[in-house]
């Protein structure tokens, strides 16, 4: 993988894309080189334009479904919205902190207790 990601480096900056431009590429970036990958990528790339095969690539990925249906959009909003925000008041009202009672520590102990 790392082979053709340094292929498509050496076409970005204008190189021809050879098996020592790409060795190059990822000796730069402190990899090591797979040279039975570099050797089947050189084969498989001989001849070939890069940008025809991202188009080919491409044409093939429309036809793969990806992902959920994304759902149906939220429905309307309905008419009243002082009662809710009545009701809503009333609840945060209705909440209280609860206090917790002292003389203990997060471990269930006695407070000041060395561990």
């Amino acid at each position: 993988m790392i082979e053709i990601a340094a292929l498509l480096l050496c076409k970005i900056g204008g190189k021809a894309g050879s098996a020592d431009d790409i060795k190059a590429v990822i000796e730069a970036a402190g990899a090591e080189v797979n040279e039975d990958a570099l050797t089947k990528l050189s084969g498989d790339m001989d001849g070939k334009d890069v940008n025809e095969l991202l188009a080919a690539g491409m044409e093939k990925l429309k036809d793969v479904p990806m992902g959920g249906g994304g759902g149906g959009g939220g429905g309307g909003g309905g008419g009243g919205g002082d009662e809710a925000a009545a009701v809503e008041e009333k609840e945060e009202e209705v909440e209280e902190e609860a206090e917790v009672g002292g003389g203990m520590d997060m471990f269930g102990g006695e407070e000041g207790g060395d561990y």
